[in-house]
């Protein structure tokens, strides 16, 4: 039995399939190759366009990326506004629009390109008036596909089944888009209506809508018309969404514990430390926590997005994130106010660098050449490392503030600073911090001119800030930081000190190293080439990270001296004396094991005499009953801040530390945690012992370290055990007055009076002869820093020893910036004169690779004296 052909409905299906089909010739034409579509002209000047445009879209951002004269964005803007224009001018008028809105597929390919075309326009725009800020990279790929998308449809019909799947799917991610673009663009509408009749600019307001309605629809009409491809749109709508939901869980979760810190803030037993505190202790780093962190300060969430009061590094980049701002609109992130919602974003984030506080911007900077010049001598475990930066604008208009911050190796100290003006190289003065900020701000905020200012920051760290950068030039400076070596396993280490500021990713360096001695067994780690007569030098992409390895030699007894003493460096001994402790308080975090916990406590049990001690909401004694609880309890916490100020018994007291994160003790200022320990610092008759048994300390401690409150040794836990608890032994400081000890590189620098017979670990420096120095200055200057924070010690509270005379002058003696000095540079001396910033005469200058900075003694400038007036009687008699 033959079976009965229906004619009709193979028809209909022929039909339909045409319709489908994004052919852009005429009627009843099909795609039968990838070349077939050009055969329409419109088509073929559409592609051309849309290639061009999106090589302008390509270049300008090339160009701003590599540093680049400074881009007139509204003229790149007008050459892809013309391009739309005239294609759909021409798609308007052959019918295109008309026939597409009566379901005529013939046109579809063109109007597609055309939408994009549009698109493009819209987001070279947006470069000059910014309504989406700057997108995130996954939402830059998604935003490029999603236009390739569009113009690879036009072939759907020569695409596998599966292939038109995959096609359909992306464009249905694609729609959701554009959709989120109509929607957050809604609000201008209003404005935009009668922006129409002014040059048409406001029609991109409305492109995302129009873009959503032709997408949907041709997503509608597949989906009904071919099964195959109705899956591929439902999971092109799934999977966006599935994701949203699982950010959008994971935001309100963290935006709940905020929430919760906030609301039971007043139930709390003790009210030491800030709410913000309190809550990045219920925070662990990650990138919605960051999102929920930087919401209005770096993700914009409204097209009236923008920042008010202090700037901040941070402002620099304002980006767009459609998880952030949906999320925002449905679970509102709480409100902090401006100086606090800074230090948790520091706190969780590390953001230190970002949340720096500048008086202007410092958009399109970008660092675009770095050079390194090291010297290192072994002999005296100390290095001095000089980088010189060039950064440069790319703004269109508006002088721009530099900020850099400078991580430094432990125990180093900035020891020079110049600023080129006019093409002259202009060294930094000294003086206190706070003429240098007074300068700094006065002459940048009102005047506008030229400064440079490098300012201490705890941790390790410094910032460095120049002004201005003008659009289209390039602003060089330079600092110079003296370090000491680490020994670290019978090996001395240097470490690069590195910065963060405007992107470096695409800077060249140049790196020129020398060694004052040859180095034995050297090992190069971050940095290759061979090391020829001491001296390596190297041209390269920026590297922050490389360090050197080398095994060290016998400490040099040459002495530098300067003004009648002598600074001599020896070898670093600790002593174990007897310690009895009564109370072990345990600052427990995420960092700790149980394993250690368990080890502390019986260790303790065994004792009797010990006492031990937590803090959780106050100070709570561990007992066998409670100390699995509150372990459990306190190892939730990512990082703990201990108070140090409820510690009963100081002398007798232990402090057993772990963890590297948390806030500094300059986060701290205003609290009643920070007032209650100033007092607490300035009765202790001696610092705390304390034991770190991490590998770095948290900020907060190692700045009370560094200040004399703690006296810290880093060891592990059976030493702990067996030694400091069992035999009741502990290191102690067994450095002079005269003395400054640097425990990480194994030595000492001593202050000899010029002439003093030194003891057996000394040597005769009355018998040297009185000849320029060998030593490098460099031993100074680390003498003057380590003496300048031993000096403010517990005074760091009282902010009144900034204006102290006595430390002022001690640290011009060593030319270097520390909490009570900074270099500054100004445009004239009129502007010196003006806020009383004198050069001192009697101490170091800015340190140089150019000469060592060694300063003759008296009798030998009176030497030179004599010999210039000899020179000037046989010239005369000539």
């Amino acid at each position: 039995m033959e079976t009965e052909i229906d004619y009709q409905t193979l028809a209909d299906e022929a039909r339909q399939e045409l319709l489908l089909s994004p052919t852009p010739g005429n009627a009843g034409t099909i795609v039968t190759g990838w070349k077939s579509v050009f055969r329409d002209e419109k088509y073929e000047v559409g592609v051309s366009l849309f290639t061009v445009s999106g090589l302008l879209f390509l270049s300008h951002d090339w160009l701003s990326q590599n540093g680049a004269a400074r881009q007139d964005t509204m003229t790149w803007f007008m050459g892809h506004y013309a391009l739309a224009l005239v294609f759909g001018t021409v798609i308007f008028f052959n019918g295109g629009y008309a026939y597409y809105v009566r379901h005529d597929r013939r046109q579809q390919a063109s109007v597609w390109v055309s939408l994009v075309l549009w698109w493009l326009s819209a987001f070279a725009l947006n470069r000059q008036m910014a309504v989406f800020e700057q997108s995130v990279p996954w939402l830059s790929w998604v935003i490029v596909g999603s236009g390739l998308l569009m113009v690879l449809h036009t072939w759907a019909d020569i695409l596998p089944r599966w292939g038109q799947q995959l096609l359909y799917a992306g464009l249905t991610g694609t729609w959701l888009l554009v959709v989120y673009q109509a929607v957050y663009v809604a609000q201008l509408y209003p404005i935009s209506v009668p922006g129409l009749l002014v040059l048409g600019i406001s029609i991109h307001t409305f492109i995302p809508a129009l873009m959503a309605w032709v997408v949907g629809r041709q997503l509608w009409v597949a989906a009904r018309q071919r099964p195959y491809l109705r899956h591929a749109v439902v999971a092109g709508l799934l999977v966006p969404l599935n994701l949203l939901v699982i950010f959008l869980l994971n935001w309100h979760h963290t935006v709940a514990k905020l929430n919760q810190v906030q609301r039971t803030a007043a139930l709390r037993q003790t009210n030491d430390l800030p709410d913000w505190v309190q809550m990045a202790q219920q925070l662990h780093p990650g990138p919605v926590t960051d999102r929920i962190l930087k919401t209005n300060i770096v993700y914009g969430t409204t097209p009236w997005t923008r920042s008010f009061g202090d700037l901040t590094v941070l402002d620099d980049v304002r980006l767009h994130d459609p998880l952030v701002v949906i999320a925002h609109n449905l679970f509102p992130v709480p409100v902090l106010d401006g100086p606090s919602g800074a230090k948790l974003l520091r706190t969780v984030s590390k953001e230190h660098y970002g949340t720096e506080t500048k008086l202007w911007s410092g958009r399109n900077l970008t660092t675009t050449q770095v050079a390194t010049q090291v010297k290192i001598w072994p002999q005296y475990r100390l290095g001095y490392t000089e980088k010189t930066l060039w950064v440069q604008s790319a703004a269109q208009w508006g002088n721009r503030e530099v900020l850099y911050t400078f991580h430094l190796p432990e125990g180093s100290a900035v020891s020079a600073l110049s600023l080129w003006i006019d093409g002259r190289e202009a060294p930094a003065r000294l003086t206190t911090q706070t003429k240098a900020d007074s300068a700094y701000k006065t002459i940048v905020g009102v005047e506008s001119r030229d400064p440079s200012v490098v300012t201490w920051q705890e941790g390790n760290r410094v910032t460095v800030r120049v002004f201005p950068v003008m659009p289209g030039k390039v602003r060089q400076v330079k600092i110079g930081i003296t370090s000491p070596l680490q020994l670290i396993d019978s090996q001395l280490v240097y470490r690069n000190p590195w910065f963060e500021g405007p992107d470096a990713s695409k800077a060249t360096e140049t790196v020129n190293l020398s060694f004052d001695t040859e180095p034995t067994a050297l090992t190069m780690r971050g940095l290759s080439g061979e090391v020829m007569n001491r001296t390596l030098t190297r041209e390269r992409d920026y590297q922050p990270d490389w360090s050197l390895e080398f095994t060290p030699p016998p400490l040099s007894p040459e002495p530098f001296r300067l003004d009648g003493k002598a600074y001599q460096v020896g070898a670093y001994r600790s002593a174990i004396h007897p310690f009895w402790p009564t109370d072990l308080y345990l600052d427990v975090n995420e960092s700790w094991t149980a394993d250690e916990f368990s080890a502390i406590c019986e260790t303790v049990d065994s004792q009797h005499t010990i006492r031990l001690w937590v803090v959780n909401d106050g100070l709570l004694k561990v007992t066998p009953t409670n100390r699995d609880s509150l372990f459990a309890e306190l190892v939730k916490k990512p990082f703990s801040l201990f108070p140090i100020d409820r510690i009963n018994s100081p002398a007798t007291a232990l402090l057993i530390t772990k963890g590297a994160d948390g806030p500094t003790l300059a986060d701290l200022n205003g609290s009643l945690m920070a007032d209650r320990l100033a007092k607490k610092s300035v009765s202790l008759l001696a610092p705390i012992n304390a034991v770190n048994l991490g590998v770095v300390l948290p900020p907060y401690l190692k700045t009370l370290t560094e200040l004399g409150v703690l006296h810290m040794v880093t060891t592990n836990l059976t030493q702990l055990r067996d030694t400091y608890l069992t035999r009741q032994q502990f290191p102690t400081n067994t450095a002079a007055p005269d003395e400054v000890s640097l425990p990480n590189s194994g030595m000492v620098i001593r202050q000899l009076n010029t002439g003093q017979q030194a003891d057996n670990q000394r040597v005769l420096v009355s018998n040297k002869p009185q000849t320029a120095s060998l030593a490098p200055d460099h031993l100074l200057r680390l003498f003057t820093y380590n003496q300048l924070m031993q000096r403010v010690g517990r005074r760091y509270f009282d902010k009144a020893y900034r204006n102290d005379s006595t430390l002022a002058a001690v640290a011009q003696k060593g030319h270097v910036v520390s909490p009570v000095s900074s270099l500054v540079v100004l445009e004239t001396q009129q502007d010196y004169d003006r806020f009383d910033i004198k050069k001192d005469q009697n101490g170091l200058d800015n340190a140089t690779l150019k000469q060592d900075g060694a300063v003759p003694e008296p009798h030998e400038w009176a030497m030179l004296v004599v010999v210039a007036l000899l020179v000037g009687w046989f010239y005369a008699k000539r």
